[in-house]
């Protein structure tokens, strides 16, 4: 069966879980260099960027729709059910609040730390599930449930990805802004 996905028009959801992996990994090294330079805002949102870019690549691969919060968050818990793994999880929670860290300014250098250091663990507990040949194991009908839910468009974002794709690598503006 041909899952909605692979049909839009741009770049292919392997090219773009490529893409989103590599993304991630670039934003941990620039949320490590914030920190080190200070800028616990910027370090902190880069934490966040380099977890929600691990979950969105693990959701292309899969051809799931992922363009909201809470089916991020669906996504880091049905991967956690998966692995068997609660850390996913906790650190998927922790770069998270580093977001909420982005508005508020409540933490200190060792809490944007942490932060870095869960979304680089994150990343790197996710990177298992981008193999090709990595077979996600059948782990309960909820777990089912949930990932239904994701293959299905429930947005105007996900119909309008489906109409018009996104547009080829080359077109669009850095997911990451230089630093």
């Amino acid at each position: 069966m041909t899952m909605p996905l692979d049909t839009a028009p741009g770049p292919s959801p392997d090219a773009e879980a490529l893409r989103n992996a590599e993304i991630s990994r670039d934003a941990v090294h620039k949320a490590r260099l914030e920190l080190d330079n200070g800028d616990l805002l910027q370090a902190s949102e880069k934490a966040w960027c380099a977890a929600a870019y691990a979950v969105k690549a693990v959701a292309e691969r899969r051809r799931w729709f992922s363009e909201a919060d809470w089916k991020l968050r669906r996504i880091a818990e049905i991967i956690t059910a998966e692995l068997g793994d609660d850390n996913i999880m906790r650190c998927y929670s922790l770069a998270r609040d580093a977001h909420f860290n982005f508005y508020h300014h409540e933490y200190d250098a060792l809490g944007v730390d942490y932060a870095i250091k869960a979304a680089a663990d994150l990343v790197a507990m996710l990177n298992v599930t981008l193999a090709p040949d990595y077979a996600p194991p059948y782990v309960s009908a909820a777990v089912a449930a949930n990932i239904r839910s994701l293959e299905q468009p429930t947005s105007d974002l996900d119909y309008q990805r489906l109409a018009t794709g996104r547009p080829p690598m080359s077109e669009r503006p850095p997911a990451v802004s230089p630093s």
